[in-house]
Formats: C-alpha cells, sequence, structure tokens
C-alpha cells in the first residue's frame, strides 16, 4: 500500500458528517446539488462561514462549514423555538452556525480516528461573508461536499496537513 492511499477520504468523510448531524437534526434528507445548477442568488448571498480546527500528532486541518443566513434562521427556530426578531438576532444566529459546525466537525474527526487519524477539536470561529470561496492552501489535502437540507445549499471543506512520518 503506498502512503496515499493510506490517507482517508476526506470527501466521503465530509459527506458522512454532513448527513449524520443534519439528517439527525430534520426529518428531510439530504440531497446531492445537480452539478450543472448554479447556486441561486439568496443562496450566495448572506452565508455565514464556521471553521474548526484538527489537531493531532498526525495531521492538522481545518473544518469550514458554510450556511446560508435562512438555514441558520431556520435552525435556530428548530434547535430554540425562537421565531421572528428573537430567532433572527446576529448573535444567536453565530452562535447556532458555531454549535452547528462543531457537532459536523465533531464527526469529521471521529471518523479520522476511525482511519487512524485521531485529532481534536479547537474553538470554533465565525465569520459572515458575501458568498466567498473558502481558499485552499498550497500543498494541503482536501475534501468537500455541497449538499441540499431543507432547501438550503450547504457546503462543508475539510483540509488536512498530515505530518511527516
Amino acid at each position: 500500500m503506498t502512503l496515499a492511499s493510506s490517507k482517508p477520504d476526506l470527501r466521503r468523510i465530509c459527506e458522512n458528517a454532513f448527513v449524520e448531524v443534519f439528517g439527525t437534526l430534520s426529518s428531510l434528507s439530504a440531497t446531492a446539488p445537480k452539478s450543472a445548477s448554479k447556486s441561486s442568488a439568496s443562496e450566495t448571498l448572506d452565508q455565514i462561514t464556521s471553521s474548526v480546527p484538527l489537531t493531532g500528532q498526525r495531521l492538522s486541518g481545518v473544518v469550514y462549514v458554510q450556511f446560508p443566513q435562512a438555514f441558520v434562521t431556520q435552525a435556530v427556530r428548530l434547535l430554540t423555538g425562537l421565531d421572528g426578531e428573537a430567532g433572527n438576532a446576529n448573535a444567536l444566529q453565530e452562535d447556532a452556525a458555531g454549535e452547528l459546525a462543531n457537532m459536523v466537525a465533531g464527526r469529521v474527526a471521529a471518523q479520522l480516528a476511525t482511519d487512524g487519524y485521531p485529532c481534536k477539536l479547537g474553538t470554533p470561529s465565525v465569520s459572515r461573508s458575501r458568498g466567498s470561496p473558502i481558499e485552499i492552501q498550497p500543498g494541503v489535502h482536501h475534501g468537500r461536499t455541497d449538499l441540499i437540507f431543507e432547501g438550503h445549499r450547504l457546503s462543508l471543506e475539510l483540509q488536512c496537513h498530515y505530518a511527516v512520518p
């Protein structure tokens, strides 16, 4: 087995983590977006991006989860029961986005550990953007998946740097 083949399938890990977390929160299943379809203007505007660092002896990395603001508003209602202005508060939305990303990153870390790359989660950070893409750093292994949940397109990017044995 070559060194490259012993690396985990990061895209599969991303997809499984998304489905495990959001499939539990929602009664609807996730669907893959059609490759030819483009995001609507409402999907590319007002994004909330959460990042969670991963650290371990054999790898370091970051889990990025990008949510449309409308999805986070819906998740706040689902998780807290708050509606209207209370559910639209920026601080509450950012807390919810950070917590959701932490849940996804926890599933990513568990799957990486199963594949021989145990790691710990760092503190999530949250930023708001206008749909800017997540930059891939040079020399970093990455996997990405986009899934549709509750009619909203969510993106998960996992970037890892493996330690040299």
